[in-house]
């Protein structure tokens, strides 16, 4: 029987933790009657003592996170913040666990991140150099704040060795069939997906993500940029009317822009388009050509490649399903 620890910090997203086990509980009865239990599971807490989850309600736990070394593998669940100063407050809080999860990665250990959970692998180092996925919110914080990762920044799930990370949320349920299918295989994996009604498709989470300006850089110039791209979207771009507008030079702001985002004047504009015209898509009727002038774009199929880069599926898809449409 292979033991999944559930490493559970205050606050966790509640679903986070016992979907994965409504899951492993199903792959248990796919696995037959006769035949004992392929999975068990164990709880812990930082102090091992009961936590709360985000919704208030109580666990009881086996033991502090140490007490989770001879499980086979660990699991941390999404967790809820006030805000990124706040998170980034507990993060840093969390030395010890960073130092237990290192030690397990160095052992071998298969270690599995869903959601805000997928930020206490990266501060412990055990994600460096690795492709790896977070929630759709925290992309460019996590870019920004740990440039080693090979941030993969549009997939549900990423894997490389024995680290497996999930994006947000519900991508947990596409997490805990990836454990099943480690450890028990894809056969029982997809049985237990058909049972539980999920879309085993879905590789992206692009087409859910909001573009949420990252403001954590502490950067003057660059939110000053930011506001001002923002303000001019459907202006014709030209990065000399930007740096003149900010008093600044071009290199400068080409050079604190990919400092702080990652990115350039141009993609972050285009970025802030593309997601005012999915708004359009989601909540209007117009026709895609009229969409596209309002975002600012003149060019139809220029804007239908970008559009697909950044969503990962065509305007017409993307309607079609925000409409609930097959």
């Amino acid at each position: 029987m292979k033991t999944i620890a559930f490493l559970l910090p205050e606050g966790f997203f509640t679903s986070s933790v016992t979907g994965v086990i409504d899951l492993l509980h199903v792959a248990n009865g796919c696995a037959g009657r006769e035949s004992p239990p392929l999975f068990g599971w164990r709880l812990f807490s930082e102090r091992g003592t009961a936590v709360e989850s985000s919704a208030g309600l109580r666990f009881d736990v086996s033991g502090d996170y140490a007490d989770a070394a001879d499980c086979d593998a660990i699991y941390l669940p999404g967790t809820g913040y006030a805000d990124l100063p706040d998170f980034e407050r507990r993060l840093a809080a969390g030395l010890r666990l960073a130092a237990l999860l290192d030690g397990w990665h160095g052992r071998g250990r298969l270690l599995a991140g869903n959601c805000t959970g997928v930020a206490w692998l990266a501060e412990s180092g055990v994600l460096d150099g690795a492709e790896a996925t977070i929630s759709w919110w925290l992309t460019d914080w996590l870019r920004h704040r740990y440039p080693q990762i090979r941030l993969q920044p549009h997939a549900i799930l990423a894997e490389a060795g024995n680290r497996i990370t999930s994006g947000a949320a519900t991508s947990h349920y596409n997490l805990g069939l990836r454990l099943i299918e480690r450890f028990a295989g894809a056969d029982l994996s997809l049985e237990c997906a058909r049972y539980t009604l999920i879309d085993t498709k879905r590789r992206s989470q692009a087409p859910y993500a909001s573009f949420l300006q990252f403001t954590g850089h502490g950067d003057e110039l660059v939110a000053r940029g930011q506001a001002w791209l923002q303000e001019q979207l459907v202006q014709p771009f030209s990065l000399d009317g930007m740096a003149r507008a900010l008093h600044t030079s071009e290199r400068t702001l080409m050079r604190r822009f990919r400092a702080a985002l990652g990115d350039t004047p141009l993609h972050t504009l285009q970025r802030l388009r593309l997601h005012a015209a999915r708004r359009l898509l989601e909540t209007s009727s117009l026709g895609l050509e009229a969409i596209v002038e309002q975002v600012g774009y003149a060019d139809l199929s220029a804007f239908r490649r970008l559009f697909k880069r950044e969503f990962a599926c065509s305007p017409g898809e993307y309607r079609r399903a925000s409409q609930g449409e097959a």
